[in-house]
């Protein structure tokens, strides 16, 4: 059974019944559901995933209200009246001595429930740092797309007051303005082709494929965002969702895969021309900016045919003032790396400073922009 399902299950025939029967006069004024972290939630767990943090588990969502009110005492009654199987699995967890993760536990003692009780917006603030129903562009820029991954999907089982459904759909995609701003950094960044045919004809491999690998994360990004869904923030499920994008990725997967099983870097260059002119006529099709076409060159070091600012170009006039004055390119998860700061929503909200923050430098005297 996968794990949405044996959630449902668990939410509408376990964790509902008893929040009616010991509150009843809390029926049909909250709401209950499985979205955030986990292979569970996008529908990829299989028997690996069932090691740890995947089995009977739900978040309900009181107002602000009963929370203050009733949530400590719903928190004790289920811990209490939960069962301690539904369906053949453990609903109690214990965190491993090993690493620090929630596994089944069957004993009762020293271990906890998964039913995370909280409000719409107590939610939203400490899981994505989120404040308003209308971010500003540098709340967005501070979104990584896993969080956003995260609260878009899985399932909400029960809502009768439909605010939690309401917010998901509101953050179910980036604004017109963000993700234009994110296509223009990304195209920035797989226009540098020409390194990895020059790391060839030196004979430098190892350089040759670090450079790639970083066009190939780039290219990746690109088609989920000409798709208009988010990019998966760990690799463990790029595969899956990239493979289930309606348009691009099935050309495009065969072609980056090859370049990544080859050193023939002849090969790759050519073949990472032939992608980028995908994109391109995508770019076109989607009428993102008026129609346009990859600057002609004079073979880049012999290496590359043409160059892709012309597509820059054209997104950054299409950007507003705001996005086009500021000192940052990109979002925080288009170049920062480190999954501790884009897992955890208090240390990703501290980038919102840097956005906001000009340098007092100035580069306008003799021999200033030598670099």
């Amino acid at each position: 059974m996968k794990g949405l399902e044996l959630n449902r299950k668990f939410a509408m025939d376990v964790v509902i019944n008893l929040i009616n029967e010991y509150f009843p006069f809390l029926a049909d004024k909250y709401a209950i559901g499985l979205i955030g972290y986990g292979s569970d939630v996008l529908g990829y767990d299989d028997e690996i995933s069932r090691d740890h943090e995947w089995g009977p588990r739900c978040q309900v969502w009181l107002s602000e209200d009963h929370y203050k009110k009733y949530g400590k005492e719903i928190d004790k009654m289920l811990s209490v009246k939960l069962p301690l199987k539904f369906l053949g699995y453990y609903t109690r967890y214990k965190v491993d001595n090993d690493i620090p993760v929630l596994v089944p536990s069957e004993a009762i003692e020293g271990s906890m429930h998964h039913v995370a009780l909280t409000t719409v917006w107590r939610y939203l603030k400490i899981q994505y740092e989120i404040e308003s129903e209308k971010p500003t562009y540098i709340d967005w820029l501070c979104l990584p797309e896993q969080k956003l991954l995260e609260l878009t999907r899985g399932k909400i089982f029960y809502d009768p007051i439909g605010d939690i459904s309401l917010i998901r759909e509101k953050f179910n995609y980036l604004p017109e303005e963000v993700w234009c701003f994110k296509l223009m950094y990304t195209w920035m960044n797989i226009d540098h082709l020409e390194i990895v045919g020059l790391c060839g004809k030196r004979g430098d491999i190892l350089s040759a494929k670090l450079a790639l690998h970083k066009i190939v994360d780039c290219i990746i990004r690109l088609t989920f965002l000409l798709n208009r869904k988010y990019c998966p923030g760990t690799p463990k499920w790029i595969s899956k969702e990239f493979y289930n994008l309606p348009r691009l990725a099935t050309e495009i997967g065969e072609k980056i895969e090859s370049c990544l099983m080859t050193n023939d870097i002849e090969c790759i260059v050519n073949t990472l021309e032939e992608v980028f002119l995908l994109f391109l006529r995508e770019h076109n099709r989607l009428q993102i900016t008026s129609k346009i076409q990859f600057d002609q060159v004079k073979l880049s070091r012999g290496i590359t045919s043409f160059s892709l600012r012309t597509v820059v170009d054209a997104l950054n006039k299409k950007l507003p003032a705001e996005l086009q004055n500021l000192e940052m390119q990109g979002a925080c998860d288009q170049w920062i790396t480190n999954s501790n700061i884009l897992i955890w929503s208090e240390q990703y909200a501290k980038f919102k400073e840097i956005y906001k923050c000009s340098s007092n430098k100035r580069r306008d005297n003799i021999g200033d922009m030598i670099i």
